[in-house]
């Protein structure tokens, strides 16, 4: 090979290599977690909405926070009573208690009463249902159908939840 064609074959490497590396990479969904995962991220966060919905009902004063609350107790009960039996059938373990991480959400909510309580029981009702969005969006398509189907059949309810957090939340950083 001549010496001119290989250093034009070396550049022509290096600038399709740099022109790789250069170009963006596609946007990658959540993935979608193990069945067991799932259910026990799940699990966490329907078990910590109830326990902080149950605060909310006993410190509010806020009758929008204790509606919104009243709301969460029902429906993440009943979700939870639901992912209970699934997981039971595939002999899945589901937590029974709250982790250590979520268990330090409720204690700091746990810690404040009044408006300070309110203010931060929306900003964390906001926090919590964007992640469970996502979590139960990535799984509904997951390695397991049945517990893709109860994602699926969750989701709804889920973005509703999201949509009332974002608006209790408005409506506190406005008083």
């Amino acid at each position: 090979m001549h010496p001119l064609s290989r250093h034009t074959a070396v550049a022509a490497l290096l600038m399709a290599t740099t022109l790789a590396a250069a170009a963006p990479m596609p946007a990658t969904p959540t993935p979608p977690t193990l069945p067991a995962a799932f259910v026990s991220s799940a699990s966490q966060a329907g078990m910590m909405e109830v326990e902080a919905a149950k605060i909310a009902q006993r410190t509010s004063q806020n009758a929008a926070v204790k509606s919104f609350a009243a709301k969460m107790v029902m429906d993440h009960q009943k979700a939870q009573t639901e992912l209970t039996g699934i997981a039971k059938s595939k002999e899945i373990t589901v937590p029974t208690t709250l982790d250590a991480e979520h268990t330090k959400m409720v204690d700091a909510l746990r810690a404040r009463t009044g408006k300070a309580f309110d203010t931060a029981y929306a900003m964390q009702m906001v926090h919590d249902h964007t992640e469970a969005v996502a979590l139960f969006e990535a799984n509904v398509s997951g390695p397991d159908g049945e517990l893709g189907a109860f994602a699926a059949k969750t989701l709804p309810v889920l973005k509703e939840h999201q949509r009332m957090a974002d608006q209790l939340n408005a409506s506190m950083a406005g008083k």
